[in-house]
C-alpha cells in the first residue's frame, strides 16, 4: 500500500506539471491572439482615416475653390456643386460614425474616441453649412481641423503599429503568467490627442472671435459653434 501511494503521488506531480506546462502554452496563444486583434484593430483604423482624409482633401479643395467666386458672381451650377460637397462630407462623417462605434467597442481609448466625436460632429456641421452654399471662412476653418484630426489619428495609429511590431518579442519574454488585455494605444499617445483637442479648442476660439463684433455673439450660428466648444 505504501509503494502504491508513493506511485500515485508521482504520476500526480507528473499530471500537475503536464497542467501547468498546457495553461503556459494557453497563455501564449492567447496572448499572440490578443496582439494579432489589436494590430487588426490598429491596421483597421488606419485604413479608414486614410480614405476618409482622401475624401475630405477632396471636398476642402473644392470649397475653397468655391471660396475664392465672389458671392455675386456665384451661379446656380456653384450651389449646386457647394450641394454635392455637402454629400460627400456627409459620407464621410458616416464613415466616423463607424470608426467611433469600433473605438467606443475596444473600450480602452478615453482621448481617441472623443476626437473622433468631435471630428464626426465638425463633419455634421460643414454638411449643413455646404447645403446652404456656406463656404466662408468659418466653414473652411473647420475643414481644416478635420484634416488635421485625420492627420493625427493616422500618425498616432502608425506609431502604434511601428512600437507593437518593435515590442513583440520582448512582449513574449515578459508575459510571462497570467496575459492580461493591452491598451490600443498607450498613455502618451492618449495625452498627446488630449493636447490636440484643447488646442483645436484653443484655436476655434479665436476664430470664432475674429467673427464676433464686440464681447458677444449674436448670430445663432455662432453661438452654436461657441456652445460645441
Amino acid at each position: 500500500k505504501a509503494q502504491q501511494r508513493e506511485k500515485d503521488s508521482d504520476q500526480q506531480d507528473k499530471a500537475l506539471a503536464e497542467l501547468l506546462k498546457a495553461k503556459d502554452r494557453l497563455e501564449e496563444i492567447l496572448r499572440q491572439l490578443r496582439e494579432e486583434e489589436r494590430g487588426l484593430m490598429l491596421a483597421a483604423l488606419e485604413s479608414r482615416f486614410r480614405e476618409m482624409l482622401a475624401r475630405h482633401l477632396a471636398v476642402y479643395n473644392g470649397t475653397v475653390a468655391l471660396g475664392q467666386i465672389p458671392e455675386e458672381r456665384r451661379e446656380d451650377r456653384h450651389r449646386a456643386r457647394a450641394i454635392d460637397l455637402a454629400r460627400q462630407e456627409s459620407e464621410i462623417g458616416l464613415m466616423a460614425e463607424k470608426a467611433l462605434t469600433l473605438l467606443k467597442d475596444e473600450g480602452s481609448s478615453v482621448s481617441f474616441p472623443e476626437a473622433v466625436e468631435q471630428m464626426r460632429d465638425d463633419l455634421m456641421t460643414v454638411t449643413r453649412r455646404l447645403e446652404r452654399a456656406d463656404v466662408g471662412e468659418l466653414t473652411q476653418a473647420l475643414e481644416k481641423d478635420i484634416l488635421e484630426s485625420l492627420e493625427e489619428l493616422i500618425l498616432s495609429l502608425q506609431k502604434e503599429m511601428e512600437k507593437q511590431q518593435q515590442q513583440q518579442g520582448q512582449q513574449q519574454q515578459q508575459q510571462q503568467g497570467q496575459p492580461q488585455n493591452q491598451a490600443l494605444v498607450d498613455e502618451l499617445a492618449e495625452l498627446k490627442m488630449l493636447r490636440a483637442l484643447q488646442y483645436r479648442v484653443n484655436r476655434r476660439t479665436r476664430q470664432l472671435g475674429r467673427l464676433i463684433d464686440g464681447e458677444q455673439a449674436s448670430d445663432p450660428d455662432l453661438i452654436n459653434q461657441l456652445q460645441g466648444l
